[in-house]
């Protein structure tokens, strides 16, 4: 998207911030806000605030590193109102800045101000003073000034220029930013969602590979583990102390908190080495060189390392070492297991240990006074049972997922790519749009992007009956199967269903209830009751059609707009049963394919009846289902493995 400069510029007499639009004035901030001495003296004001760096003024998380503070502890913390700009004058950069939309305190090291001048428009100034390129630039001078000073003194905060365009400029630079600004968040979320679909497949992929094997033809028997469940049939049960040949741990001195940077130097690893299941020589301290290394821990080619101590989700992490590194030893905080070549492979039990049961078991077992620092002991790991293949088909799995895995950091690789691009877009549109060097004036029109997850679901479901409410065999069965399609298919994450398996197929209740709520808020759409006009699965249009279309369009893109019409122009013809075959054997095909299989007809048919409802073997003959796999690949309604999955898993058979 291009747009146009100002029809005139002046200089703003500013050296760092060169020419502004003609009209635009420059007035220092002593001018322009006044400062609040409110502080706490005796009742604690509203939550406490933090400044994010990326979003602004917002309510602080806590966590067993961040503790809550007493009441007493806050007394002389400043009080912050709603519409207030918050400053932390501590540092010289622009995440210590922002206009908070919320009512709460903060510490002493920020000052809250308020704004003089009615007329100036707290969002314009908001990006206006989160903006980098601005912000910097006069705090750059500043260390020109006083290069040995990162604080900023109150004259310099009062004697900072504040850039501010005619009222209605103001109004029209902060709606436009308020509305790309959220568009780019959204598109960064999907990515970061992106990216943990891919991860959460990721270790679905393990997790089937390590306990079910690769063939789904194979023979299966009962592990004699209660969560371990069936493994494939002349697969070994054996603890892992059985495949491992020592188990040991490392040296923690006190060493530098820099990493070595010299071949020559001794290092000690950190315990985030083995952080996402591969290891990473880099995180480590360097030894200092008054303490004589203990080659001993030196790391070997094929040694396993898992770390002891960690928080709940990091405890239990393992990684292979995949060549020797003579200076780098092993830390306290690391296991180092050897393992028995007769038995296992070095891939194969760090794969296992990756696995959910695996991860389940480590987590349970886990012990520590904090969240933040939890320990696993060495008898746990060896008492753990590992089912064990011949040591071909270990190699063969060990291969499988390191492609899958190549597959898969490619595409996140791509995903976080992705979200580097559009934060540097979103922060270049706010410094052209704030400084002037682009009129977004007439481009300024406000658009609910993102919208919440209410108004979402009421569109969809808004557009879904008004589509479809003349049809005789449209009804709340059938307009629950295609709201799943139209999250698990067209791709609308912001439905956020958690589905079940129930006798229909694939349902949230609360979910369509929330969506009929949101239909009947959007457009009067009612649900017929017992004694009106339809039967209690119909609804009822109460207004006319149509208004809610070019919001949707607006918020969907024209590709997902496309492929929800063409889906609920596909499920127009289809009856209340044939509906539910559709939306079930899509969530079936999906389920099977998210777990790393790539199941054929019959499985999915097998999934369908044997996996999911009785009442499926009542409905639906094995016969009749291959018609409807061929109609979903004839109308392009075919699963990726990327959609919702069901949420009881293969129960009810």
């Amino acid at each position: 998207m291009s747009f146009p400069a100002y029809p005139s510029y002046q200089d703003s007499g500013i050296d760092w911030l060169g020419e502004v639009p003609a009209d635009w004035r420059v007035q220092k901030f002593r001018f322009t806000f006044r400062e609040s001495g409110e502080k706490i003296e005796s009742e604690v004001v509203g939550p406490m605030l933090s400044v994010s760096g990326y979003r602004g003024i917002e309510i602080k998380e806590y966590d067993d590193e961040n503790q809550r503070r007493t009441e007493e502890d806050l007394i002389g913390y400043r009080i912050v109102r709603p519409g207030q700009l918050v400053v932390n004058t501590m540092w010289l950069n622009y995440a210590g800045l922002g206009v908070s939309a919320h009512e709460g305190h903060v510490s002493p090291a920020y000052r809250a101000y308020s704004f003089l001048d009615q007329n100036v428009d707290s969002r314009f100034v908001h990006y206006l003073l989160r903006c980098s390129i601005y912000v910097q630039g006069y705090t750059q001078l500043l260390t020109g000034i006083r290069p040995n000073s990162l604080q900023m003194t109150r004259a310099d905060l009062m004697d900072f220029p504040v850039l501010l365009p005619p009222a209605s400029v103001q109004t029209a630079i902060a709606a436009f930013l308020d509305r790309e600004t959220t568009k780019i968040d959204a598109l960064i979320e999907e990515q970061r969602r992106l990216i943990a679909l891919l991860k959460e497949k990721r270790q679905a992929v393990i997790s089937h590979a390590v306990t079910k094997g690769l063939d789904p033809n194979a023979p299966m028997k009962d592990s004699g583990i209660e969560w371990l469940g069936d493994v494939p049939a002349h697969w070994t049960m054996r603890p892992i102390k059985a495949v491992v040949t020592r188990v040991e741990q490392g040296w923690s001195p006190q060493c530098d908190s820099e990493p070595v940077e010299r071949s020559e130097q001794w290092g000690v690893l950190k315990v985030g080495c083995v952080n996402g299941g591969v290891f990473n020589p880099s995180e480590n301290k360097a030894l200092p060189p008054e303490l004589e290394p203990r080659p001993e821990f030196a790391l070997r080619a094929g040694d396993v390392l898992i770390s002891r101590a960690n928080t709940r989700e990091l405890v239990g992490s393992a990684a292979v070492v995949e060549r020797d590194y003579d200076r780098l030893l092993l830390c306290d905080k690391l296991y180092r297991l050897s393992v028995n070549s007769a038995h296992t492979t070095p891939g194969y039990l760090v794969n296992y240990l990756q696995s959910d049961v695996a991860r389940g078991q480590i987590e349970v077992a886990a012990s520590g006074a904090s969240s933040s620092m939890l320990n696993i002991g060495q008898s746990v790991i060896r008492a753990m049972p590992i089912p064990t293949p011949p040591l071909t088909e270990q190699l063969q799995i060990v291969a499988h997922l390191q492609r899958d895995r190549s597959m898969s950091d490619a595409l996140i690789h791509e995903a976080q790519s992705a979200i580097a691009l559009l934060v540097e877009r979103r922060a270049a549109l706010i410094s052209a749009a704030v400084t002037g060097k682009i009129d977004v004036r007439g481009s300024a029109k406000v658009l609910p992007f993102p919208i919440d997850r209410a108004r979402a679901r009421g569109l969809i479901a808004t557009e879904i009956i008004e589509r479809s409410a003349h049809q005789s065999t449209f009804g709340r069965v059938k307009f629950q199967k295609i709201a799943f399609l139209a999250e698990g298919h067209v791709g609308i994450s912001q439905l956020a269903g958690c589905y079940t398996r129930a006798a229909a197929g694939p349902l949230d209740g609360g979910l369509i209830e929330d969506m009929e709520r949101g239909a009947h808020s959007i457009a009067g759409i009612e649900r017929d009751q017992p004694g009106g006009s339809g039967t209690t699965n119909s609804y009822i249009l109460t207004r006319s059609r149509g208004s809610h279309r070019q919001e949707l369009a607006d918020w969907l893109g024209p590709d997902r707009t496309a492929k929800l019409d063409k889906l609920i122009t596909d499920f127009a013809p289809l009856n209340t049963k044939q509906a539910e075959a559709v939306a079930t054997l899509y969530s079936v095909w999906n389920d099977l394919l998210s777990e790393g299989a790539a199941p054929s007809d019959d499985e999915i048919i097998s999934g369908f009846l044997n996996d999911w409802h009785p009442e499926k073997r009542t409905k639906f003959r094995a016969s009749e289902l291959p018609e409807w796999l061929g109609w979903m690949r004839r109308h392009g309604i075919v699963p990726t493995g990327s959609g919702p999955k069901t949420t009881t898993g293969r129960l009810l058979v």
